[in-house]
C-alpha cells in the first residue's frame, strides 16, 4: 500500500441506485442517463500500465489501471460497480467502474478500478 502523498487531481462519481437488472442474464447495469455526476474532492491518482492485479475475497483475479486515494474526511457513498470520473492536474481525464473500495485506513480511502 502507498501512503497518501500529494493531491494531483479530482474526481466525480455516480450512485448505483439507478441500476437495472437484466431479466435474461440477472446482471445489473446502469442505464444511459442513469444519475448525475456527484462532486468528489481533491485526491491522489496513480495509474498503472500494465494493469495491476489483485485477488478478491471471492478468489477471482481483478485487473485495474487506477488507484485513487481520497482523504478520509470525504463522506460520499462510493459503491462497487459505480462509475467514477477522474480529472488529473495536467488536464487528462478518464472514467472507470469502481472494482474495490478500502476504507479501513485511518488516513485515506482507497478506490481502484
Amino acid at each position: 500500500m502507498v501512503a497518501m502523498g500529494r493531491n494531483n487531481g479530482t474526481f466525480k462519481y455516480k450512485l448505483c441506485q439507478d441500476a437495472q437488472q437484466d431479466p435474461d442474464t440477472g446482471f445489473y447495469s446502469q442505464g444511459g442517463g442513469a444519475g448525475d455526476w456527484l462532486p468528489g474532492c481533491e485526491c491522489q491518482i496513480e495509474k498503472q500500465i500494465p494493469a495491476k492485479q489483485k485477488i478478491g475475497a471471492d478468489g477471482q483475479m481483478h485487473a485495474y489501471n487506477y488507484d485513487v486515494f481520497i482523504p478520509k474526511h470525504f463522506n460520499g457513498k462510493l459503491e462497487l460497480t459505480a462509475q467514477m470520473q477522474i480529472l488529473g492536474e495536467d488536464g487528462t481525464s478518464d472514467e472507470f467502474t469502481i472494482q474495490g473500495v478500502d476504507n479501513l485506513n485511518r488516513k485515506y480511502i482507497e478506490v481502484w478500478g
